[in-house]
């Protein structure tokens, strides 16, 4: 089976999820439509056995899809693949649209987008709970919809042994901007109470000036630990108590690395009872759910006082995350969903009767409804942080490939001027 993968880029969680597929016994093409800019990645991808295609010109992309058994868009509302969609070839293929978002809430996945496409695969179930999809029925969920999940090999993570250090730990890996970042964490962090507590927290620089400003305002009087970009993981996982995940309500995620990876190290987690977390971690099983920070100051007070339930809390957690996200059982997900692709005859797709208009009006097709009314009511203070990102699908990121386009200019000028 040929199977052509077409991507905007190859960085962050699509690059992942290559590395963790690896080809098998197929043969993957991935047809790129940016230049690379994380090599490093490009490299990885490259030695787990993709065939990698940049700068291809009208005429070899037609005859990559024409060559194609199975054609797989990589898709996060990434501006490059708004005007590739717009633009696709009139060549018959079989399609599978593989969304690597959850969405949540932006960017939404219209069904009338999905629909487009033969075979859809979501990273998470609770994407096909999302209302959009359940109006669609049981019927054409269950044809047309797959759940394969993020392919990390968390073999590596179920080996952590646990290692002495000072205080309670109380850890966090990931981005600390608040597109992601719940933007009450500090208010979370201050309604602890215990006096050894410490917050260790991974992951780039920003917004730590301002978590430090609000814990301190809050009276808050822990130590907290800001490690920046860390390169080894498993290292930072081994001497944490806790791995308190707490995330925007509007976050756009779906795997959810992180939290897998410190499940299978057999970690208890705490985490907000919202969105992907839900459908992660099972309450008062393999991890602990809360929805205020005074619910949170209670689970982890109770891991702190029960040491022996904190461990039966993580060796659940370890058992049941490398079970059901077991890498060779999620390739044997994908390869399913391919099979399926396959029984499909070949016809030609177009994308420009959903993207329609200007590129405003192709950023505006995946944004719900009551923030696009924020858009047009020029009210765009109370959009939630995605919005405000540079890239992410952005009204900036828009803008930048799009700079004709008046609205997208207005909207990035006044998105960075509240910003």
């Amino acid at each position: 089976m040929r199977i052509l993968h077409i991507a905007a880029h190859v960085g962050g969680g699509i690059g992942s999820a290559y590395i963790g597929l690896k080809t098998g016994g197929e043969q993957h093409r991935i047809l790129l439509l940016e230049k690379p800019l994380d090599t490093v990645t490009l490299s990885r991808v490259k030695e787990a056995g993709f065939e990698i295609i940049i700068d291809a010109d009208r005429e070899q992309i037609v005859e990559e899809l024409e060559a194609a058994d199975i054609v797989v868009i990589n898709w996060t509302h990434h501006p490059a693949m708004t005007k590739f969609l717009i633009e696709f070839p009139k060549i018959p293929i079989r399609s599978i649209l593989w969304c690597h978002v959850s969405g949540n809430y932006y960017p939404i996945v219209p069904a009338d987008f999905v629909k487009h496409f033969d075979q859809v695969m979501f990273a998470t179930p609770f994407s096909l709970k999302l209302p959009q999809f359940r109006a669609l029925g049981d019927d054409y969920i269950n044809e047309h919809f797959h759940v394969v999940y993020g392919l990390n090999d968390l073999s590596r993570f179920g080996k952590i042994e646990r290692k002495e250090h000072d205080g309670f730990r109380i850890g966090y890996v990931g981005t600390l901007g608040f597109c992601k970042l719940n933007p009450d964490f500090a208010d979370y962090c201050s309604a602890i109470d215990i006096t050894d507590a410490k917050f260790v927290m991974a992951g780039n620089a920003a917004n730590q000036e301002q978590i430090m400003m609000r814990y301190k305002q809050n009276s808050g009087k822990n130590e907290f630990l800001f490690l920046g970009q860390v390169k080894d993981v498993p290292a930072v996982l081994s001497e944490l108590d806790v791995f308190g995940y707490l995330l925007n309500p509007q976050h756009f995620g779906a795997t959810e690395n992180a939290l897998l990876e410190a499940m299978a190290a057999g970690l208890p987690v705490v985490a907000l009872e919202q969105c992907v977390e839900k459908y992660i971690i099972k309450n008062k099983e393999t991890g602990l759910l809360v929805k205020s920070p005074s619910e949170y100051r209670q689970a982890i007070r109770y891991l702190y006082d029960n040491p022996e339930k904190a461990m039966e809390i993580g060796a659940n957690a370890r058992e049941k995350t490398l079970e059901q996200y077991d890498i060779e059982k999620n390739r044997q997900r994908f390869a399913k969903t391919c099979e399926r692709a396959e029984k499909y005859e070949k016809k030609i797709h177009t994308f420009d009767d959903f993207f329609t208009g200007e590129p405003s009006k192709w950023f505006l097709s995946c944004v719900g409804q009551e923030e696009r009314k924020y858009f047009e009511d020029d009210r765009l203070d109370e959009l939630g942080k995605i919005f405000y990102e540079p890239t992410k699908g952005s009204p900036t990121h828009y803008h930048d490939y799009y700079q004709d386009d008046k609205r997208l200019s207005d909207w990035a000028d006044s998105l960075k001027n509240k910003k």
